[in-house]
């Protein structure tokens, strides 16, 4: 089964930009030096930005290699948890109010609901008992205009190129040629991160201790071995539908159908700010087609019609692919998400720390929890250097007994949001027909289970990886 998309998508093809007044940046200097750098204006280095904004810190810098926002959907959907988290950042309220709130993640199919989870069963664990259906970039829009607002800019387009280890720091350099020293780095740069790179931090799938990126296609390699060497390959797609929209398309529901075809994810997105007929969007995904790399509307709606088990005149058209892309799903988790480097550290947050399917929408979620719980990890630490008494070596065991805290605790919650995602993702892909009918089964008698809904609901929203 596979769910509302999360945010790791460094292999996908080049995206579009948004080049709007609004999403550019005021090219500033950067400075000479700063008490903490920024690496990657994704959500989860804008999250953590505004985390030591709030507390305080003014000695912060966040650079992004990009030279405007991404204006795409990508990850769609923030969990109760995450909604909790933003809260507390002053980040919630935009997003709440223009965001859809689902009720349910349900799995159908044939016309039948297996199974569906009810996040309003959440209610007394959280303030937020929905899953909130966002476009990333509406949330990066937020976030960013939320740290503007705190005095901090991004600065544009900045792509990291090396670091150097200096008895005091490290000198980050740019491919530009410009240099800054920073006491702290903050690794938000994504799947294939330099700054892991460059810090040596190995990156391997926690089952089968391999590099999910060091692997390559082979030419004549079969579409089956592929996808098993490589990561099964998914298409996404953002979409307009026309046409009678059936009762199991749900606006409460993350809705997944699984089909002859496979799993088809079918979720409602707000319409776009610019759309002047205001439509709703739809993300949909599913297994890419054999032998092509195009993303088709004929392909989509063989794909839809083959998952709601319709008949034609039934099936809603899809007309229009507001953006596509292929991606593969992959699983790695980095051995530490901290490393001292000369004199300073290097922190990973993100899916510069860990990526996994995307199933359950869990991706963006635990980058945005990793970076607040780093921010106020990074400020406890600069506090604690400001003091007079403690010597500089009591110091520096300070920040590191922290930094490591933070690390073995984030790295934990990703590996079983790795464990979660893989189980959901294999049963998305079954193939054989037997092995289809019984796991249809399998959903169905899950779902007249009430505990186990809501034991899934709640794994879902992140409220049970609670710090």
């Amino acid at each position: 089964m596979t769910s509302a998309l999360g945010d790791h998508f460094g292999d996908m093809e080049p995206l579009p930009y948004d080049y709007s007044p609004l999403a550019l940046s005021i090219p500033y200097m950067l400075p000479a030096s700063t008490g903490i750098l920024i690496v990657g204006a994704g959500p989860a280095g804008l999250t953590c930005a505004i985390t030591l904004a709030l507390s305080g810190c003014n000695d912060i810098t966040i650079v992004d290699a990009q030279p405007a926002g991404l204006n795409l959907s990508r990850a769609i959907v923030i969990h109760a948890q995450t909604i909790e988290e933003l809260d507390g950042i002053g980040c919630r309220e935009p997003l709440t109010a223009r965001g859809i709130h689902a009720k349910y993640m349900s799995i159908q199919a044939r016309q039948k609901k297996l199974f569906r989870a009810n996040f309003c069963n959440l209610a007394g664990k959280t303030r937020f008992p929905y899953a909130l259906l966002i476009s990333q970039s509406e949330t990066e829009r937020t976030l960013e205009e939320r740290l503007n607002g705190l005095g901090v800019t991004v600065h544009r387009p900045y792509k990291l190129v090396g670091m150097t280890k200096l008895p005091d720091g490290i000198k980050v350099t740019f491919e530009s040629g410009e240099e800054i020293q920073a006491r702290y780095v903050v690794g938000a740069d994504g799947a294939r991160s330099m700054i892991r790179k460059l810090a040596g931090i190995v990156f391997r799938d926690p089952a089968t201790h391999k590099d999910p990126f060091a692997e390559q296609p082979r030419p004549g390699e079969s579409y089956k071995k592929e996808n098993a060497r490589l990561g099964r390959s998914i298409v996404i797609a953002d979409v307009h539908l026309s046409g009678e929209i059936p009762p199991c398309i749900s606006s409460n529901d993350l809705s997944t159908f699984l089909g002859p075809l496979g799993f088809l994810l079918l979720v409602p997105l707000p319409p776009r700010e610019d759309d002047p007929e205001q439509r709703i969007v739809y993300r949909m995904s599913c297994p890419t087609e054999p032998g092509t790399k195009e993303v088709s509307k004929e392909r989509l709606q063989r794909v839809l019609k083959a998952g709601l088990g319709l008949k034609d005149v039934e099936t809603p058209v899809v007309d229009t692919i507001l953006w596509s892309s292929r991606f593969r799903i992959r699983s790695a988790v980095a051995d530490k998400f901290y490393q001292s480097f000369g004199g300073g550290a290097i922190a990973l947050v993100g899916d510069a720390a860990h990526v996994h399917s995307p199933a359950g929408g869990q991706g963006m979620n635990l980058g945005i929890r990793d970076a607040i719980a780093l921010g106020k990890t990074l400020h406890e630490i600069t506090e604690n250097d400001k003091l007079q008494t403690p010597t500089a070596a009591a110091k520096q065991a300070y920040a590191i007994q922290r930094l490591d805290a933070f690390s073995k605790q984030r790295r934990e919650m990703a590996i079983a949001v790795i464990k979660m995602t893989k189980v959901m993702t294999w049963l998305s892909g079954l193939e054989s027909p037997v092995a289809r009918r019984l796991r249809d089964t399998f959903w169905r008698l899950m779902g007249k289970v009430d505990t186990v809904n809501d034991k899934f609901a709640l794994s879902l929203s992140g409220l049970q990886l609670k710090a």
